[in-house]
């Protein structure tokens, strides 16, 4: 599987290359009022509505240090997700055999390319994370 590899902070994750739409480095996005933190807002990219949301916050990771900014679209179910992301590292081929499984919601496993430890984000989970966090709001 190919691996588009990101950088957080100086920490390397990993989202499945097939899930991934576009890079877009700068976003302009409208804040939404009486949400999570996790969502940033909504914006207009490529003609279609966006949801931004902080990727940090998700991971349970400290914001960004620094302005530098890059959002990574995501393909969801119904929408696509931008993650505000710090840089952009490689891609990568891996074999499932690579992944070594964690306990961790969010991750799918990590592998290890050149002595340097990815986490490879599930997707799925975070988007299911984020439709609860947007339907605990409704109630």
């Amino acid at each position: 599987m190919k691996v588009l590899v990101i950088v957080i902070n100086d920490r390397l994750y990993g989202f499945e290359l097939k899930k991934t739409r576009r890079i877009v480095p700068d976003i302009s996005y409208t804040p939404i009022p009486f949400v999570p933190d996790i969502f940033k807002g909504l914006a207009m990219v490529m003609g279609e509505v966006t949801i931004i949301v902080s990727l940090n916050k998700i991971l349970g990771i400290e914001d960004f240090e620094g302005n530098e900014e890059l959002f990574l679209i995501v393909k969801g179910r119904e929408n696509d997700w931008g993650f505000s992301i710090h840089n952009i590292y490689d891609i990568v081929t891996i074999e499932e055999s690579d992944l070594e499984e964690l306990e961790d919601p969010f991750v799918i496993g990590d592998f290890k390319i050149e002595d340097k430890v990815i986490l490879l984000l599930d997707t799925d989970r975070i988007e299911e994370h984020l439709y609860e966090s947007v339907s605990n709001i409704q109630k």
